[in-house]
């Protein structure tokens, strides 16, 4: 069983370990970069309270084990473990390769209501955005290169100047890693959207199933629901009718089929309903559309 531990600031030849709590700092508490040319040891199963915690792998791949569920994370890939969750790598090794990571205490961001240089407000969403990252997504090698100007100006400590300029790098490094986030539930949506407008294609004469809508998104029924109204800004009724209209128009432009012989096709049960339906979404009959067709 794993169990709350003690952050481990323990640096060695292959791993460097910033604690930033001799600075001052209470919400960043510690960056972390292990390079290993062999593999090592399982990461014992544990879990840090309050914390959050990011990891970067930037060369290599890694098995995660966080509340049972093992994720594969590979080169260029963004984790997240979120603060109580027990994790660790489970029955596997440590594996060779490159890896960053960053723990934010999150208690202590919303007690002080500050977060780096951002107070108030803007605290609050930093908090936010961090909180609702998702578990796996994809990064870029940009955020390598931040991560170590963080450790080069760490390693000066010339002044504050210094403390300035991590500050400053380590709110560009989250800003990159949100943006990372938003740009992976950006082609989740248009993957999502593919499948099921591939499904629509083929489908149109058919009843809507949202059973089998939901399916094809990868989502429980009532998640689909929610998704679809949020991502489309219609309902899942209102888009297949669209799409079937919209299927209808192109067939009355080709003038080959009857009005009542399309109605059937884009699965309509008679020639009056898709009439009334048409001209909702087109503000004209099936009839007049085809006449400025020309057909």
């Amino acid at each position: 069983m794993g169990k709350s531990r003690d952050l481990d600031i323990h640096s060695t030849a292959e791993r460097h370990i910033i604690d930033f709590r001799p600075w001052g700092w209470r919400d960043i508490t510690v960056l972390g970069k292990y390079h290993y040319k062999q593999t090592r040891a399982a990461l014992d199963t544990h879990a840090h309270r309050d914390m959050l915690e990011l990891c970067f792998c930037s060369k290599g791949e890694q098995v995660y084990k966080v509340d049972g569920h093992l994720y594969r994370v590979k080169g260029g890939d963004l984790f997240v473990t979120y603060p109580g969750e027990l994790h660790g790598t489970g029955e596997f090794p440590e594996e060779k390769g490159e890896m960053y990571w960053i723990i934010i205490n999150m208690a202590a961001m919303g007690k002080a209501k500050r977060f780096l240089q951002f107070d108030g407000q803007l605290a609050t969403e930093w908090k936010r955005q961090l909180l609702q990252l998702p578990r796996h997504f994809k990064g870029n090698t940009r955020l390598k290169h931040i991560l170590d100007q963080v450790f080069h100006h760490h390693a000066q400590n010339t002044g504050l100047l210094d403390h300035i300029r991590v500050q400053h790098l380590l709110a560009d490094f989250l800003l990159a890693v949100i943006s990372c986030s938003q740009a992976a539930g950006v082609r989740k949506v248009e993957a999502r959207m593919e499948k099921i407008d591939a499904y629509l294609s083929t489908h149109l004469d058919e009843p809507v199933m949202l059973p089998v809508l939901a399916m094809q998104a990868g989502l429980s029924l009532s998640r689909f629901k929610n998704w679809f109204k949020e991502t489309t800004g219609t309902t899942p009724l209102d888009y297949v009718l669209k799409r079937r209209i919209q299927h209808a128009q192109e067939a009355l432009q080709q003038g080959k089929l009857s009005i009542t012989a399309i109605a059937y096709e884009t699965g309509f049960q008679n020639a009056q309903y898709f009439s009334t339906v048409f001209k909702k979404f087109t503000g004209c009959t099936p009839g007049e559309y085809r006449e400025r067709a020309g057909y």
